[in-house]
């Protein structure tokens, strides 16, 4: 665990925690999602391994079955609660010199309510599910980063890193028009992040 990390610090409750790191949704045996900080809009939600990877790709060569399972199930959940979802992951590769697209070390995937048509990553491979992406045998991913899109029923796409920091983000950014909001410091809204625990915790 790295104490300095607030996904590995949120996973295991060891202090106390601000409200917007207590994770929604935590598995033991896998993992924890958490409200994302600086959505663009409500619906923003971090799913993240419990250990800390640099990848959700290393992450499962670690942890098999249990994770996948944890990663379906959120999805599962929160397209009930929220409808269609777009995914993506910034995967880094710890040891890849120069820029990458990763904006922290502990892997997550980045999901957000809505279908929102986000550019396919550079060298794109399809795969019909998320766990079929994830567990993909692609070893060059591991030396170079990957990015990672997908929607819910539409299968997910993988390709290189582009080496733009939080690139999806910043895609994300242009689509509603507020391109200087790709930073989730300066996007942060509280009553958007309160918004989004509601949509997730609200009884059904």
């Amino acid at each position: 665990m790295d104490v300095d990390c607030f996904l590995c610090v949120s996973g295991v409750g060891i202090a106390d925690l601000p409200w917007h790191d207590r994770p929604l949704w935590l598995d033991p045996r896998a993992g924890l999602a958490v409200p994302g900080l600086g959505g663009l809009a409500p619906g923003y939600v971090l799913a993240a391994p419990l250990s800390h990877h640099p990848s959700l790709r290393s992450a499962i060569l670690a942890h098999g079955s249990p994770l996948l399972g944890f990663l379906s199930e959120v999805m599962s959940y929160l397209e009930e609660r929220m409808g269609p979802l777009t995914f993506w992951e910034h995967g880094s590769a710890p040891e890849r010199p120069g820029p990458r697209s990763a904006c922290i070390e502990h892997a997550h995937l980045n999901i957000v309510a809505g279908a929102w048509r986000l550019p396919e990553p550079p060298m794109a491979r399809r795969f019909a599910t998320l766990s079929d992406a994830l567990t993909a045998n692609e070893p060059d991913s591991a030396d170079d980063g990957y990015l990672l899109l997908g929607w819910s029923g539409h299968g997910t796409i993988v390709g290189r890193d582009t080496g733009v920091s939080q690139y999806y983000r910043r895609e994300w950014a242009r689509l509603i028009g507020r391109r200087d909001h790709w930073d989730y410091v300066i996007a942060e809204d509280s009553s958007v992040t309160i918004r989004t625990i509601e949509l997730v915790l609200r009884q059904a």
